[in-house]
């Protein structure tokens, strides 16, 4: 059994913790500009699947990046 290296749990860690602020931030814009530019009703949806797809875009790149440069 392989031991997974001290860098790859710390980078593991980060990258979820990235993903989540992005999510959170993501969610609070799309939110507001779902409720201002597109329809009141649309706020929290809108806000939720802006968030999502911010959470994918950043957990993407980085896992894109490790990949890159640890493969």
């Amino acid at each position: 059994m392989t031991a997974r290296h001290p860098l790859r749990d710390q980078f593991e860690a980060e990258r979820r913790k990235a993903a989540l602020r992005g999510f959170l931030y993501g969610t609070g814009i799309g939110i507001i500009g779902a409720n201002i530019f597109i329809s009141p009703l649309l706020g929290i949806p809108g806000g939720i699947i802006f968030g999502a797809l911010a959470y994918g875009l950043i957990y993407g790149y980085e896992t894109y990046m490790w990949r890159r440069e640890h493969a």
